[in-house]
């Protein structure tokens, strides 16, 4: 059975994947089509699932415990038959995945261990979520152009001679060749398909950020069978000893 938290933290969760979703259209590469926005989203949310999970599991093996499966939905990674399975379904208290562990001898380890394992997966998501915010700083700085436009100098004075014989026309304008034109698409279509990469990187990183951010904070509060209430549990621990 859920309890009010869970619903509320789940609604949450699923609230602002929604409004990430109707928001998405501003974005250039999605062209105001929602279907590929909504795609996007979903692919994401994978990723950043997928990276969540890892935290704990990762953290998990660092404690010295047996990681049995990694899931996110709607797939499970077996590590024991080292198999990858379909499950759809979770148990009521998860959002959208979760990692089976346990230590050696049935024990669960220590407070701190749990603590830490637990922190691992939303610390996962805000960690990737400054590494990518970071790059794409970092790109945006680099694609800037450099320096200043070259200065054209002081412009020439022209003195007019009255004796002297009027100056040279100028070569009648060359029509460009079939050559030229093919070189000026061809840099067109160049510069299109950078806009468009450029484009599509804004949206999906500035999405992955999101999200990230999103999914981990909704997972470090304290409702029942979260990583938040986990720490907490933790914390209540080590301070009554």
């Amino acid at each position: 059975m859920k309890g009010l938290g869970d619903r509320i933290v789940h609604a949450l969760w699923y609230l602002a994947s929604a409004v990430l979703w109707v928001t998405a259209s501003k974005y250039d590469a999605f062209g105001d089509n929602w279907l590929i926005a909504f795609v996007a989203i979903a692919g994401l949310q994978f990723v950043i699932v997928v990276i969540h999970e890892l935290g704990h599991a990762w953290a998990a093996w660092r404690c010295g415990a047996r990681v049995w499966s990694i899931c996110a939905v709607p797939f499970v990674w077996d590590t024991s038959r080292r198999a990858l399975r379909f499950e759809p379904e979770l148990p009521a208290r998860d959002i959208a995945g979760y990692v089976s562990y346990t230590f050696e001898g049935g024990d669960r380890g220590s407070t701190r261990k749990d603590m830490v394992i637990a922190a691992a997966g939303p610390l996962a998501n805000l960690v990737s979520a400054a590494v990518v915010a970071g790059l794409a700083g970092l790109l945006a700085v680099v694609s800037l152009p450099s320096g200043k436009p070259a200065d054209p100098g002081p412009s020439p004075v022209t003195t007019i001679d009255p004796g002297a014989p009027p100056p040279a026309q100028a070569p009648a304008i060359r029509l460009p060749s079939e050559a030229d034109v093919g070189d000026i698409f061809a840099k067109v279509r160049a510069r299109r398909r950078k806009e468009a990469l450029a484009d599509w990187g804004e949206a999906l990183s500035e999405l992955f950020i999101a999200l990230s951010v999103i999914l981990g904070l909704l997972n470090l509060a304290p409702h029942r069978g979260s990583d938040g209430a986990a720490i907490l549990a933790g914390w209540r621990a080590l301070r009554r000893r």
